[in-house]
C-alpha cells in the first residue's frame, strides 16, 4: 500500500493502523449525487459514508465536535479514536487545496497523537491523471511534521476499482495485502 509516515509510532499502534486500513480495502462505495465533472469516481463524502461502519466498529467516533483551545470555536474530524488518539481525515479530489487546513486541526487538539489522511492517489483533470493530490499531501505532511505537536502524521493513498456495478476502494499496491472484512 502507498503510505507515508512522518514521525514515530510504536509497533502496537502500527499494527492497529495496518488492520484499520486493510479493513477498508474492497469497500463498495456509491455516489450519492451526480458527478460535477467528467470524473465518475465517488466523492470523499461518499467514501466517508462507506467506511463509517468499519470505523465505528473499531471504536472511532464520526464527526466528533471539538473546540479550539484558544478560541473555543468548534471543529471536527471525519473520524477520531480516543483510545488510539488517532484522527482521520478523508480527502477528495481537492486534497491539494484542502490539506493544510485539515492537518492543522491535528495540532490543536491535545488528545490527538497521530493524524492520518486518506488521500486520492490521482487527481483527474479532464481525462488526464496527475499525482498532484498525493504529492501535495506528502509535501504538506513533511513540512507539518517539523512543527506539529503530534507523534506522527500519516498519508494513505487510495484509488478506485470498478466491478461494473459500482466502485470499490482500492489501495495502490494492495494486491499482496490480506483483506479484513467488515462485520
Amino acid at each position: 500500500m502507498t503510505m507515508q509516515l512522518f514521525g514515530l509510532v510504536n509497533n502496537q499502534i502500527a499494527s492497529e493502523i495496518d488492520y484499520l486500513v486493510k479493513g477498508i480495502v474492497g469497500t463498495a462505495v456509491f455516489r450519492k449525487d451526480a458527478a460535477r465533472s467528467k470524473n465518475p469516481f465517488p466523492s470523499s463524502t461518499d467514501l466517508e459514508a462507506a467506511i463509517k461502519p468499519w470505523m465505528l466498529y473499531n471504536e472511532f467516533v464520526h464527526h466528533p465536535r471539538l473546540k479550539h483551545p484558544a478560541t473555543q470555536k468548534g471543529f471536527e474530524y471525519d473520524f477520531f479514536s480516543e483510545r488510539l488518539q488517532i484522527a482521520v481525515e478523508v480527502m477528495g479530489y481537492r486534497a491539494d487545496d484542502e490539506i493544510y487546513k485539515d492537518i492543522l486541526k491535528f495540532h490543536v487538539h491535545e488528545g490527538t497523537r497521530i493524524g492520518m489522511v486518506l488521500v486520492p492517489r490521482w487527481k483527474w483533470l479532464g481525462l488526464r491523471k496527475t499525482s498532484t493530490n498525493f504529492d501535495a499531501t506528502t509535501k504538506a505532511l513533511s513540512f507539518a511534521n517539523t512543527f506539529m505537536d503530534v507523534d506522527a502524521l500519516i498519508s494513505v493513498a487510495y484509488d478506485w476499482s470498478s466491478d461494473g456495478e459500482g466502485w470499490r476502494l482500492a489501495l495502490p499496491d494492495d494486491a499482496a495485502t490480506s483483506q479484513s472484512k467488515m462485520p
